[in-house]
Parts: C-alpha cells; sequence; structure tokens
C-alpha cells in the first residue's frame, strides 16, 4: 500500500503503434478507466514511447502517435483527480534504473524472453532494444513503486521477470530497494476482427474509435457473415458482428440485437451492420470531438496532466535514490 494514501498503485500502458481500435478499447483501454473510477486505486497510465522503438523499422511512430494515445484516455474518460497519465521518456529515472536491474540479472534470463525469441525464430532482426525490452518494462513498475500490474494470462511472462529482476537486485545489494509488483489477471477475451482473425493492425482488419466515418461504414460493412437469410434464426454467439458490437454497447443495445437475431424475422446482417454503426456514433461520436480538441490543443493536455506528473516525479526521485544508495553510488553534483 502507498504509505501516504492507502491507495493500491496499479501501473499499466499501452504501447503508441498504430491507429486505436476496438480491440485496444475492449482488452486495455475501458478496464483501465474503469480502474481509475475506483477511489481505492491510484492509477498510473504510462504511454510507453520507449518500448515501441524496439521496431527500428517504424521507429519514428512512437513519437508520432504517443499523443493520440493519451488524447484517446482523456476523452473516453481517464479520471484524473487521484491518478496519473504519463509519457515514459519524460522520466530518465526509468532508464537508470533499467540499468541498475540489467546489471543484476544474467542475460540467459533476457534470452529467454518470448518477444525475444519469437523474433529470432520468424527471421526478423532482433535488436539489442528487444533483448533488453523485459529490464525497461521492470523498471516501468519498480521506478513509481506500483503494487499491481494488469495482465492477461498471455502477458505473465513480463511480469515474472519483473519480480525475478527486483529479487536479483535487492539480493545482489542487500537491501529491500525495489518493490516486487503483482498480478491484476484480468479476464479479456481477445476480440476477433473484421475477417474472423484476431483483431491486429497488421491484419488490417480493425474497427477504430475516432478514424473516419466512411472507413468505419466500410469495415463494419466488411464483417465476416454466415450466409443465412433475412428470416432465419442466428444464433449471436457464432455472430461476429455480435461479438463485435458487445465490447462498446450497452447493455440495453445488446439485448436489442441479440433478440433480433434469435427471432430473425425480417432482421438480417445489414440491419445488424446498421444498428452497430448507430451504436458506435453513440458512443464515440462525441467523444471523437472531445478527442479531436485535446489532439489539437496540447498545452490544455499539458495542464491537465500537471498534478500526475508532479506526482509521478516525486515517486521515481525517491525509489532511484534509494537505488543508489543500495549500490553505494556517489555524487559530487552541486546543484
Amino acid at each position: 500500500m502507498s504509505k501516504k494514501t492507502n491507495k493500491l498503485r496499479v501501473l499499466t500502458g499501452i504501447k503508441p503503434t498504430g491507429e486505436i481500435h476496438l480491440g485496444n478499447f475492449s482488452g486495455a483501454i475501458k478496464p483501465t478507466i474503469e480502474l481509475s473510477q475506483n477511489p481505492e486505486n491510484e492509477v498510473i497510465f504510462l504511454c510507453p514511447d520507449w518500448h515501441g522503438l524496439t521496431n527500428k523499422g517504424q521507429i519514428f511512430q512512437p513519437g508520432q502517435l504517443s499523443h493520440h494515445v493519451i488524447c484517446t484516455y482523456l476523452a473516453l474518460g481517464f479520471e484524473l483527480e487521484n491518478n496519473a497519465i504519463i509519457l515514459q521518456s519524460d522520466f530518465s529515472q526509468i532508464q537508470e534504473n533499467a540499468w541498475y536491474l540489467a546489471c543484476t540479472c544474467s542475460a540467459g534470463l533476457l534470452e529467454r524472453s518470448h518477444a525475444y525469441k519469437d523474433a529470432l525464430a520468424s527471421g526478423k532482426e532482433a535488436t539489442a532494444g528487444l533483448l533488453f525490452y523485459p529490464t525497461l518494462m521492470a523498471s516501468d513498475i519498480v521506478t513509481f513503486a506500483a503494487h499491481l500490474v494488469p495482465v492477461g494470462k498471455d502477458q505473465a511472462q513480463h511480469l515474472e521477470y519483473a519480480s525475478d529482476m527486483v529479487r536479483h537486485f535487492n539480493q545482489a545489494t542487500n537491501s529491500q530497494t525495489f518493490l516486487e509488483p503483482k498480478p491484476l489477471f484480468q479476464d479479456n477475451p481477445i476480440l476477433l476482427g473484421i475477417d474472423g482473425r484476431k483483431m491486429s493492425k497488421s491484419y488490417q482488419n480493425t474497427i477504430s474509435l475516432f478514424g473516419p466515418q466512411k472507413e468505419t461504414e466500410k469495415a463494419v460493412k466488411n464483417i465476416k457473415t454466415d450466409s443465412k437469410g433475412l428470416n432465419e434464426s442466428k444464433n449471436p454467439e457464432e455472430c461476429l458482428i455480435y461479438q463485435l458490437f458487445c465490447s462498446f454497447a450497452s447493455l440495453e443495445a445488446k439485448e436489442h440485437m441479440k433478440e433480433q437475431l434469435i427471432k430473425g424475422m425480417g432482421y438480417g446482417y445489414g440491419h445488424a451492420k446498421q444498428d452497430f454503426l448507430q451504436e458506435h456514433q453513440r458512443v464515440f461520436g462525441q467523444k471523437r470531438e472531445l478527442y479531436e480538441h485535446y489532439l489539437n490543443n496540447p498545452q490544455e493536455v499539458q495542464k491537465l496532466l500537471k498534478n500526475g506528473y508532479e506526482k509521478c516525479l516525486n515517486y521515481a526521485n525517491e525509489v532511484t535514490q534509494k537505488a543508489r544508495q543500495a549500490l553505494g553510488l556517489k555524487s559530487y553534483k552541486l546543484w
């Protein structure tokens, strides 16, 4: 628990490597916003632009897209009063602590990372940044002394690595410098894309949150369906339109579509897609305007984030100073 607030400090993030889509919303954004609205939590949303640099072929994307990600969270209702939104590259303490963690863990631990092994197996260039990715991720967590990190079951290794690194450092320095994080497991099913595969920017099968209306209409129109006719009963649980619809629609809207699909009388997939578009506009339409406002007013965003930044700077300075003391490092700065 945080000594000052007795709140559970939760750290989470999403890499700025592409347009935000429904899969991001249902799997990461919505759960994070709900956590931020719980007064028992203190949520730090970290936009990890440094992590995005590991893909050398798209090395400029994080710098181009980080502001878009932050504006998305603001527009969708992230609660700032007791929480914080920060940009990873604004905190040099993360890089410093990542080096300390790297110097007390084995190279073999990093080489066993799923992301690193997958890159080698697929013939991709595995940069040194990708090799050291786990240390940077661990440092994201420990630099702000986070108690909990939301993870899916497929991401458990990342947190196990962070815990291992914390133990290695604390044992090497005979200290309790870094706090060992705990997982906050979230059961968020993988959202399928319009072609029935996992929704992913790389598959170009996404439905964006704030993209141009014509692009959204085109994507929804291309949602894969079966050959059942207008008056045939359809199983909502096997209907891709309905599965995608449930990721953002209201309970009332979901019940209406489900009922109509089961009845099937005069309600075909074309009607379901129209209902989809109307609900998408209802849920994200006004928020799109707010998103665009923030996008075009970076100084306003900076002011909104100021209190959270100051709080996180205090956390980072305190933890980093403890790490230096544990290592016996000296300073001759006079300022």
